[in-house]
């Protein structure tokens, strides 16, 4: 196989070493991924780059570091000029042409006479290219891309064929770092408004947890077995639930998936007088541990807090101010943490 792909046993193992790499979990930082290209590819730079074509929204990761000022300055002119980028009129044109070079498209090999050239590349000391586009949607340019100066030479077909045997494993890594980074967005909206998202196998074994309510690995309590073993619910079917947790009650919501993992969503129900004795301990007065309180359950605006409490939106913006100085923190989520951590928000 690796013989038809144009590979040597060498390179080969080489490819195999980086698809390794590009599995790794948590996934691999970009510059990562750049350095790993670098490593069976010679080349004077790489970059990450992440294009919304109409929008000219262009963003990019590059190594090695100390080329980053250069291409930050730079970067003006390739905004103006990118329309002229050979692989990007070929890349828009027609999807998945795999690892290209300029000496592979139309228009490559007057890239020199462009403003492209003589404004970005030529005073960044690039000459050749190679770079492999990614699936993307519709007017937007994922890709990564090589570079080499004039006296480095252009990029081989054994570069091409490598870099195409590579083609699937940055594809993968680059939904993973994104399924990663959306899940971290969302793990810290749910925790903003005090629920927690646990998956837990059909053992009763965690599998994971945000905001370390359960820890991974361990059982989850009877409670909630109970209900994970309940086998006359259906994927994509829901349940809602409220347990007692040692002396605390939740409130559950129930996913089973066809695959994988069942899906909890936790939230603990308040103990108003409880919480209020434990906020009155550290310093706030009877109406800020309400506005806390409210605050922890709803996750509303001031407007909204206002509304529920029956006070002004100002005396709720004074009561909040009030709140962070005596607790020490700086933003609406922050309060929400500190009430979890003086009540032991934990169904451990």
């Amino acid at each position: 196989m690796w013989h038809t792909m144009g590979l040597s046993h060498g390179d080969a193992q080489a490819v195999l070493r980086v698809a390794g790499r590009l599995t790794e979990y948590p996934p691999l930082e970009f510059a990562g991924v750049l350095e790993a290209l670098r490593d069976v590819i010679e080349c004077d730079s790489a970059s990450f780059n992440d294009m919304v074509m109409a929008a000219r929204d262009f963003r990019y990761v590059m190594v090695p570091a100390s080329e980053v000022a250069l291409a930050t300055r730079l970067k003006p002119q390739y905004d103006k000029y990118f329309h002229e980028h050979p692989l990007i009129v070929a890349a828009t044109a027609q999807r998945g042409l795999g690892a290209l070079r300029f000496c592979d498209v139309e228009g490559g090999a007057e890239v020199t006479s462009t403003n492209l050239f003589r404004h970005f590349y030529g005073p960044f000391n690039v000459r050749f290219q190679l770079a492999i586009e990614l699936p993307s949607p519709p007017d937007v340019v994922v890709a990564y891309a090589l570079n080499r100066s004039e006296s480095e030479g252009e990029f081989s077909d054994r570069d091409v064929a490598v870099m195409n045997a590579l083609s699937g494993h940055l594809a993968m890594h680059h939904r993973t770092a994104l399924d990663v980074e959306r899940a971290l967005l969302v793990d810290a909206e749910m925790d903003r408004y005090a629920w927690a998202v646990v998956s837990v196998r059909s053992d009763g074994v965690v599998e994971a947890s945000s905001s370390k309510v359960m820890e991974a690995g361990a059982r989850v309590p009877d409670a909630l077995a109970s209900i994970i073993a309940d086998k006359e619910l259906m994927p994509g079917d829901e349940s809602r639930h409220d347990v007692m947790i040692g002396t605390q009650r939740w409130h559950c919501i129930m996913h089973p998936v066809r695959l994988g993992p069942t899906v909890l969503l936790l939230r603990r129900q308040q103990d108003v007088a409880a919480d209020t004795d434990s906020l009155l301990e550290v310093g706030l007065t009877r109406r800020q541990s309400e506005v806390v309180i409210a605050l922890a359950r709803t996750g509303g605006s001031n407007n909204e807090l206002a509304r529920e409490l029956g006070l002004s939106e100002s005396t709720v913006k004074k009561h909040l101010e009030g709140i962070f100085r005596v607790l020490d923190v700086t933003s609406r989520a922050a309060v929400v943490l500190r009430l979890r951590e003086l009540t032991g928000l934990s169904p451990n």
